[in-house]
Order: structure tokens, then C-alpha cells, then sequence
């Protein structure tokens, strides 16, 4: 009798170990011609809490002509870093070794400026500066010298390679029904500028109202595109974050395969929505607003791409929150990041040594660098 009991215990643990392995593998399967990659809820090599050593601060307000009011940036590999104001449509050069360059563009209606607030966007492409704003695009060379300039029809939200970037654009279909679409445009300084459809999706970009007439956005529940690119590995990474499914495409548009996790999309409360959007409480008129958010939080909250081919996809966990997923270059889930405390990863950019990113110092924000210590596989020592 006592043998019989271990008998069947032990069958009964051997076919709980058997069903946990079935659940933890990766499945391959291609659908409608597209190969996929289904990954289960748990990476194949756990949690990694990340190490870091910062490397590098440019603070852009200890030269005189620095006039810009928010920090954003593009970087070479090679160290050079353009510090630039999306809004204010001003943008400066720095040297590897920190050292000022000197003034790239500022807000003007001029040869290589820009208006305020015209969607203002640089970008290093060998050997040129590329900034984007409005329908516009300007070239520089590397020493920031104005080389020319194009209108466009189409306005850049990525700039992916020489000629080319991804677009949102919009069409309305019925009065409570708009579709989203993201674009590839490419485009010559002298010749024709065409476009090819990603992505298409409905209600895409805001929280609308019951009668469709009012929208609204925030970062956390609001339907939208992601989208990253990787010029070195040719990838662009795409699609609707309410979904955890990110499609790889080349850079002719084409899927490569498509990655996904399994991934239940977290329930948000009634209290949470209140601190999400607090303004609707204030105001009797859009209290609808509060009826109107989803029940659940979206599903990824961005995706960046890493060195080597590897992906990072920020999934959201929770109020505010979220965890970094690392997917090998074939799309397998590898690890969960934790981002070292009181360092801002949340709109980093990667490079081989680790990411750079701008954070709040005192009164003003700067620009730092970061090494990753103990993530060998894919950032270098």
C-alpha cells in the first residue's frame, strides 16, 4: 500500500515537471506564410538585475548659447552626441570627449531652421546630419555645415537611414471610426518621395468618447503604434501595444517573423484611473473621460532596439510600471531586465557599451552614458 502511494506521487510530480517544461518552451509555427515565435510567460534565463557605471555627463546649459527648455538626442557610435529641443527646434553638437562643437539649427524660418514645435527630430546617418521638422527635412554635413534642404508630404516620427523614416498618418472612416496607419517613406533631396503601408489600425493614438467626437492620450492605456529600428541589423520592430506581438520587418516593409509572449494585460482600477488622468476630475465637462478608459492597461509600453540584434520590449506590469523583456535576435525570450535604482532606462537609447539617456540634475535635465556590466551576450566590456 505504502509503495503504491509513492508510486503514484511520484507519477504525479513527474507529469507536473513534464507539464511546467511543455509550458516553458518555445513554439515555432508559421501562419499565413509569416514565421512566428511563441514564447511562454517565463524567459529561459530568468531575472538579471542590471549593473551599470556611468561614463559620461554633458550638461548643455554650461555654454551661453544653449537656449533649449527639454533634452532629447541622437549619438554616434564613434561618441559624437547632438543635444537637441523638440520643441524649441534647437539643436548643439558635442565631441566624443564632451568638448561643445558649436550650434547645428535653431527656430527660424531661414535655410536649415525650423519652427517651434514642427515635430523637430536629428539623426546621425554616415556621414551626414539628417533633422526632420514639420514637412521638412535638412541636410548637414559632419562638421554641421547646411548642405540643402527638401519639403515632404509626409511628416518623420523615426528616422531610419539616409532617405528614409517611418510616418504616422490617419484617415477617418465614419464619424466614430478613424484608422491609423504607420508608413515607411523614402525619399531623394532632388527626386520623388514614396511611402509604403506597415501597419494599419482602428482608433488608434486615442481614448475616444462614446459618441467618437472627443479623444484623449496618455501613455499607459491608450492605443497607439510602437515602433524601433536597428539600422546595423536592417530591422524594423513594429506594432499596437495593446497586443504582445512585435513584428519584425526588413527594411523594405516585408516580415521577417513576429514575436510573441504569452501575456495576460493587467486590470486597472478605478483609483489608478483618477491619478492617470486627474484633470478629468477637475472638469465637470470631461469627467466622460473617466467612463471611457479601458479596463485594462495596454500591453507593451515601448520596444528599443539592443546591439547585436537583440530587442528590448518594456512591458507594462502594472500602475506606472513596467519590465524590460530581451529577446535574442531569432526572438527568444531570454531575460527580465531590472533597471538599477534611481536611473532613468525608461527612454534610453542603446549602444554597445550601454545606454545613454537624459536625466533631471538639479534644476535643469543633462545627458549621461552608461556601461552595462554583467550583460556580456550583448553589450560589450
Amino acid at each position: 500500500m505504502q509503495l503504491t502511494r509513492i508510486r503514484t506521487a511520484s507519477l504525479g510530480v513527474l507529469a507536473f515537471a513534464l507539464l511546467a517544461s511543455a509550458q516553458d518552451r518555445i513554439v515555432y509555427k508559421t501562419i499565413d506564410g509569416v514565421p512566428h515565435v511563441l514564447n511562454p510567460s517565463r524567459p529561459l534565463h530568468g531575472t538579471i538585475t542590471l549593473e551599470v557605471a556611468r561614463t559620461r555627463t554633458i550638461n548643455p546649459y554650461d555654454q551661453p548659447a544653449v537656449g533649449m527648455n527639454s533634452l532629447a538626442f541622437t549619438r554616434r557610435e564613434t561618441g559624437e552626441v547632438i543635444l537637441f529641443d523638440t520643441n524649441g527646434s534647437e539643436a548643439h553638437r558635442f565631441g566624443p570627449d564632451g568638448k561643445y562643437l558649436g550650434l547645428l539649427t535653431k527656430k527660424g524660418q531661414g535655410p536649415g531652421e525650423f519652427s517651434p514645435f514642427s515635430f523637430y527630430r536629428v539623426a546621425y546617418h554616415s556621414p551626414d546630419i539628417w533633422v526632420y521638422g514639420s514637412r521638412k527635412v535638412a541636410r548637414f554635413d559632419r562638421q554641421g555645415r547646411f548642405q540643402g534642404e527638401r519639403k515632404l508630404q509626409n511628416r518623420c516620427s523615426l528616422s531610419l537611414d539616409t532617405g528614409r523614416f517611418l510616418a504616422l498618418d490617419s484617415k477617418q472612416d465614419g464619424p466614430k471610426k478613424q484608422v491609423g496607419i504607420l508608413k515607411e517613406v523614402t525619399f531623394s533631396m532632388d527626386g520623388a518621395e514614396t511611402d509604403i503601408e506597415l501597419l494599419r489600425a482602428e482608433n488608434i493614438g486615442e481614448i475616444r468618447s462614446a459618441d467618437g467626437r472627443s479623444g484623449f492620450s496618455e501613455p499607459w492605456g491608450t492605443p497607439s503604434f510602437f515602433f524601433a529600428a536597428s539600422r546595423a541589423d536592417g530591422r524594423i520592430y513594429c506594432g499596437v501595444n495593446t497586443k504582445y506581438l512585435v513584428r519584425v520587418k526588413d527594411l523594405a516593409g516585408k516580415d521577417a517573423f513576429i514575436i510573441e509572449r504569452e501575456y495576460e494585460n493587467i486590470k486597472v482600477k478605478r483609483s489608478e484611473v483618477e491619478k492617470l488622468i486627474p484633470w478629468a476630475l477637475k472638469d465637470e465637462g470631461m469627467k466622460w473621460a473617466l467612463s471611457v478608459y479601458p479596463d485594462r492597461y495596454a500591453a507593451i509600453r515601448d520596444v528599443a532596439a539592443l546591439p547585436m540584434g537583440y530587442l528590448a520590449v518594456y512591458r507594462i506590469s502594472g500602475f506606472e510600471a513596467f519590465e524590460i523583456d530581451v529577446f535574442s535576435p531569432k526572438g527568444e525570450y531570454l531575460y527580465v531586465l531590472v533597471p538599477p535604482a534611481g536611473v532613468n532606462i525608461a527612454d534610453a537609447q542603446f549602444f554597445s557599451f550601454g545606454f545613454a539617456t537624459v536625466e533631471q540634475d538639479g534644476d535643469y535635465e543633462v545627458y549621461h552614458e552608461y556601461r552595462i556590466k554583467n550583460l556580456p551576450d550583448v553589450f560589450v566590456k
